[in-house]
């Protein structure tokens, strides 16, 4: 996949009728770090420039419910923390 260009960036979220505020909301960034992405001051991760895609495909709303069925039908086991795992092992 080739790098987006910070202007694609922008137009895939206008496209998707998504706001930068709204695509910070969905993707746990702030406003500020997706304003850095659509004006070059910043490099655009792949995840980001994929939900940007995602987006335009299926509406926020229809992610959100695909995310939550994923979970209810296969819970992402559980890790335990890095202290849990040496407690163990120096046991």
């Amino acid at each position: 996949m080739r790098t987006l260009q910070p202007t694609e960036f922008a137009a895939l979220l206008v496209s998707a009728d998504v706001s930068q505020a709204g695509f910070a909301r969905l993707s746990g960034v702030s406003a500020r770090q997706v304003n850095k992405w659509c004006r070059d001051r910043a490099p655009l991760p792949r995840w980001a420039a994929l939900l940007a895609i995602a987006l335009r495909e299926l509406s926020a709303e229809t992610l959100t419910i695909m995310l939550e069925e994923l979970l209810i039908t296969s819970p992402v086991p559980v890790q335990p923390r890095q202290d849990e795992t040496q407690a163990v092992a120096s046991s």
